[in-house]
């Protein structure tokens, strides 16, 4: 922990300093030292915002530090002091360091991801605003249609409020549609819809959960856990810890005591879950345990946000549950950082800074000398293997807790059903889903595919009707009648004829959740549907409001995508059918059997949650693919070794370190001679002979919202290689860029999730 004498060696003394260094919250590589003038000097110190003149015009930025000497000559002087006290405390200023160091990005971009927007801009004096229509939902469906061809952002702001039955953040929306603020006004303009204030109680005066007393007693296991933390706490022994509990087994319930322990020692914990807004169970949970939860998440208002970030930094919570930004949560005395899901690839932010949360929480740990417990039930090979070397303690849970069983699981090779006219349904899980229906159970069907059909292709030439904007084809959306891009957000009427050769002879195949949900609805007219996917869940209480329906049984079958798939117990689930267990299996990216093992196991822990125990049946083409294989026997540990086999022959992570540079702009050939032109400067570093670079070559998704993409990865075991190639890379960049002109980009991505 960074305290005293050595922070003042690593930041600086305000009292006897003259400058500062300063981070720009802007996309600037570096930092930048500001003369302190006398009037500012005794308000100066590492951690406060401060206004800076940079290129010509004022910028916000973080003192870092502060120094009697200046790296350059005749400095700028500072020109304001944003805060009576520093915004971000001695250890998160030297986390926030380590993570612009990790992943070799801009310091200030880092800053702007770990404080809340109002936090840095005063946004909290401004009023947050919400959109909803002024007019009859069928009149804007109707005007939307008159709009698509001509004004196609305006169309899809309407289809999107046309599909909520509350306010609608602004920024959601816009971020929804793809489109900037400017069709919303005009909309606002021709009073097709209302902007309103959008507020709401703080997470203190909410109403408060039910309560989510602590068992009559643990399992064995639970119970061997739980002392293993309780003594390393106890002999102020810190320690990251892997619990990996099977589905069911009551790893909240450890989370919950440690952090009671951890309360009672006057400190804090965080909660990281992979999305908050699809997790009321566990912010109830927790709720339900302690008083003093904070809660955050994207969904909150820039207003809520600050004040819940201000009530944490002022010690007013005891508990913070939050998605991936909550890593950086300013709790003041933090005792233990919990990891749920672990595995998640939602925890690994996609643009820069390209930070997992798994590892920050991590390295937050080491630096607040707190306790880190990474759960779940299908743990990362990184995590496995961390745990087989010792890095992490390994804590087991191989059974489910209580009275609870395994569900029972049946494979279904739809090769056999070829010859059956049930589409995508088998015989056995229509058959399956009648039986549940009559039992008075509830059913889950899982299919990670948005829209009815997933693409129209043309039988004369083969070729998809694909995205104007993006290499990608489009998806259609029956009760929209629409062709839209999952990329982009462009939409289009279905085609008469083929767009590449005009032939007419067009066929639509593929079946996505609103397709499951017609059918199933026309199959099983007397249950009650309920689909989950980001086409249906608009709005802020959207996710809540769906599950609350599903637990009080309201709904007797629920359809969605990966949202469904973890996070949830009910008991009154006997039924989990997985439509396509093969879909995973088909991404170009040699991470895709392991997110295929881990989907399929966690949606079938869905089920069997209850006294009538449960029943899983998973539709394949591939019934003898190691993943599914593993899955269905819910054998993590065979998985996991032959996985890793493949893995450490291929030499690909977690025997390895990767890095990803994506280029990108508007002209295909200028960004291809980018591409070369690093791997150029790359061939001429020296590596170590394990170290290999893939590429350049075009993206697997060679074209996004009209921008082409070129690629290239390195992957190493040497922590020098990865610097060498980092440095290099940003130096051509630096080098080039003038001449490759403002439209080109170059984004660095330190161990990528993502391939595409």
């Amino acid at each position: 922990m960074v305290q005293g004498a050595l922070f003042t060696k690593a930041f600086g003394d305000p009292s006897v300093s003259r400058f500062a260094k300063v981070a720009v919250e802007l996309p600037v590589e570096g930092t930048f030292d500001y003369r302190i003038p006398d009037i500012l000097k005794n308000s100066v110190k590492p951690g406060t915002r401060v206004q800076v003149s940079f290129s010509g015009r004022r910028a916000n930025g973080i003192c870092l530090g502060v120094s009697k000497t200046a790296s350059v000559h005749d400095p700028y002087d500072l020109l304001d002091v944003l805060d009576e006290k520093p915004l971000v405390s001695e250890n998160l200023l030297v986390l926030i360091r380590w993570i612009a160091g990790y992943y070799c990005c801009p310091i200030g971009e880092v800053f702007s991801a770990a404080l809340p927007k109002s936090a840095r801009t005063f946004a909290k004096q401004r009023v947050t605003w919400g959109a909803r229509l002024k007019i009859q939902a069928s009149d804007a469906l109707k005007l939307a249609e008159e709009l698509i061809e001509k004004r196609p952002k305006q169309a899809r702001v309407i289809r999107l409020l046309a599909g909520s039955d509350e306010l609608m953040p602004l920024a959601e929306l816009c971020s929804r549609a793809n489109v900037s603020r400017s069709p919303v006004n005009t909309l606002s303009g021709n009073n097709v819809l209302e902007l309103c204030p959008l507020e709401r109680p703080g997470i203190f005066s909410q109403e408060k959960a039910a309560s989510f007393p602590k068992p009559d007693r643990l399992t064995d296991e639970q119970s061997r856990a739980l002392e293993t933390i309780m003594s390393c706490m106890e002999k102020h022994e810190r320690s990251d810890f892997l619990l990996y509990g099977v589905t069911g087994s009551g790893k909240t319930e450890i989370y919950l005591q440690a952090i009671e322990e951890m309360i009672t020692r006057g400190k804090g914990a965080i909660v990281l879950v992979p999305e908050i807004s699809l997790t009321p169970q566990t912010i109830s949970r927790f709720k339900g345990r302690f008083e003093r939860v904070a809660v955050l998440h994207s969904r909150l208002s820039d207003k809520e946000r600050y004040a819940q970030w201000k009530s944490i930094q002022n010690g007013e919570a005891d508990v913070v549950v939050g998605a991936r930004s909550a890593v950086f949560a300013p709790m003041p005395r933090l005792g233990l950082i919990v990891v749920d899901e672990e595995h998640e690839t939602s925890f690994k932010q996609q643009n820069t800074p390209c930070y997992h949360a798994r590892t920050v929480a991590l390295k937050r740990g080491e630096i607040e000398e707190a306790f880190t417990i990474l759960g779940t039930a299908t743990p990362s090979l990184e995590a496995c293997l961390d745990a087989q070397k010792k890095t992490l303690k390994p804590l087991v849970l191989r059974h489910r807790a209580g009275k609870m069983c395994f569900p029972i699981v049946y494979v279904i090779n739809m090769n056999h059903e070829k010859s059956y006219k049930g589409k995508f349904l088998s015989r056995a899980l229509k058959t399956k889903i009648s039986e549940t229906l009559g039992n008075k159970n509830q059913t889950i069907l899982f299919l990670n595919r948005r829209g009815y059909y997933t693409v129209i292709i043309c039988t004369a030439c083969s070729e998809p009707v694909k995205c104007p904007s993006c290499d990608i084809s489009l998806t259609l959306h029956m009760k929209a009648n629409r062709l839209i891009c999952h990329y982009c957000g462009h939409e289009s009427m279905p085609p008469d004829s083929c767009p590449s050769c005009k032939s007419g002879k067009m066929i639509k195949i593929g079946a996505g959740t609103e397709r499951v949900e017609h059918e199933i609805s026309a199959l099983f007219p007397q249950a009650r549907v309920q689909r989950m996917d980001s086409d249906t869940m608009l709005g802020r209480n959207a996710h809540e409001k769906a599950l609350k329906s599903f637990k009080s049984r309201e709904t007797d079958i629920l359809i969605g995508t990966q949202m469904i798939a973890k996070g949830l117990d009910f008991p009154h689930v006997t039924l989990v059918g997985v439509i396509c267990a093969d879909t995973p299996l088909y991404q170009p990216d040699f991470r895709s059997c392991e997110r295929a093992f881990q989907l399929l196991s966690q949606v079938s822990g869905r089920a069997g949650r209850g006294a009538d125990g449960g029943s899983v049946l998973v539709q394949t083409y591939n019934p003898d693919h190691y993943s599914i294989r593993h899955a269905i026997k819910n054998d993590y540990y065979s998985f996991a070794r032959e996985e890793l086999s493949m893995r450490e022959k291929a030499g690909y992570p977690p025997f390895t370190r990767m890095i990803r540079a994506v280029f990108s702009g508007k002209e295909s050939m200028a960004v291809e001679k980018m591409a070369m032109g690093a791997g150029e400067a790359l061939a001429g570093i020296k590596l170590s002979d394990t170290t290999k670079l893939l590429g350049p070559a075009a993206a697997p998704i060679t074209m996004i919202k009209k921008r082409y993409r070129w690629h290239l990865l390195a992957k190493t075991s040497h922590e020098k290689d990865l610097d060498s190639i980092t440095s290099a890379l940003k130096e051509f960049f630096r080098k080039t860029k003038r001449a490759l002109g403002k439209d080109s980009r170059m984004a660095l991505d330190v161990d990528p999730l993502s391939m595409l």
